[in-house]
């Protein structure tokens, strides 16, 4: 690995673990054979009880930067938050114990976008690319199989983006409050969806990570989210009345309540036609 540049690094790696012996050397493999070394590495433990902290710091001598913080916390998004909070560089990525890296050219070629200001103009605070599927999975991606494509408030309207794919401008994380701890599995849905309401999303045609597709969010559903999600909108589209930009949000919305009236959810459709009517 080639030393680091001077100064702060570019972009923060953060991966939060707990108890993740078993799988967080191929996570810090994957960072330690990147070819661009202008990163540094958060682990923000959980106060793990088996050997996640040893196998964290036998990696120290081949990264650019290490940081291991570890304390009990309340849950992965509350690692998270303390994780960004101890970088010191102005992207971070949030990377799974059991997720990696796709290649060694992975951080080069997301560092090159966002030094190149006709692909990620100073405005923008969220690009993302894609991600390998490792295991079957609840979007129907075969093993081995790409998922991702470009993000919009419409399509968040109606899913997440995977979360292994993203890079987030610290300035964003710092207005929005950082991972809200109400959503033990989808506070980056939330995020996101926050996120998408200030301003356009950047898609790179890039494979960041290779996804477990194991976690919480995949085996799960946060049930408060989805409970308050019609809510969380609406108060986003009242604070910015006649914003055009809400314009195809609005007809994904009147899509979304007629497929989910041809399911029978029709508690589900007529919260999306409310939805609907707020845009008009």
């Amino acid at each position: 690995m080639a030393e680091a540049p001077c100064g702060a690094p570019r972009l923060a790696l953060v991966i939060p673990t707990f108890d993740s012996a078993p799988v967080l050397a191929g996570a810090l493999e994957s960072a330690a054979v990147q070819t661009w070394p202008g990163f540094e590495v958060i682990v923000s433990d959980g106060a793990s009880r088996d050997e996640t902290l040893a196998i964290a710091e036998s990696f120290r001598p081949r990264l650019p930067r290490l940081v291991v913080d570890s304390r009990p916390d309340t849950g992965v998004y509350d690692a998270i938050n303390r994780g960004v909070r101890a970088s010191t560089a102005e992207w971070f990525l949030v990377l799974g114990s059991d997720a990696r890296l796709h290649d060694p050219a992975t951080l080069g070629a997301l560092a090159a976008a966002l030094d190149d200001p006709r692909r990620v103009p100073p405005g923008v605070d969220i690009v993302h690319g894609d991600v390998r599927m490792m295991a079957a999975n609840h979007h129907g991606v075969p093993a081995g199989g790409r998922y991702g494509g470009p993000a919009s408030l419409a399509r968040l309207l109606r899913e997440n983006i995977c979360q292994q794919a993203i890079a987030h401008r610290r300035r964003l994380f710092d207005t929005l409050g950082g991972f809200d701890l109400r959503y033990p599995i989808y506070a980056d849905w939330h995020f996101n969806l926050r996120a998408a309401f200030r301003g356009d999303f950047v898609w790179l045609d890039l494979i960041v990570a290779d996804y477990a597709a194991t976690g919480l969010s995949g085996q799960r559903r946060d049930a408060r989210f989805l409970a308050e999600m019609d809510g969380i909108v609406c108060a986003e589209l009242q604070a910015r009345p006649g914003d055009p930009r809400l314009r195809p949000a609005r007809r994904e919305l009147l899509r979304q309540a007629d497929r989910l009236r041809r399911r029978g959810r029709w508690g589900e459709a007529l919260g999306a036609l409310r939805l609907w009517w707020t845009l008009r």
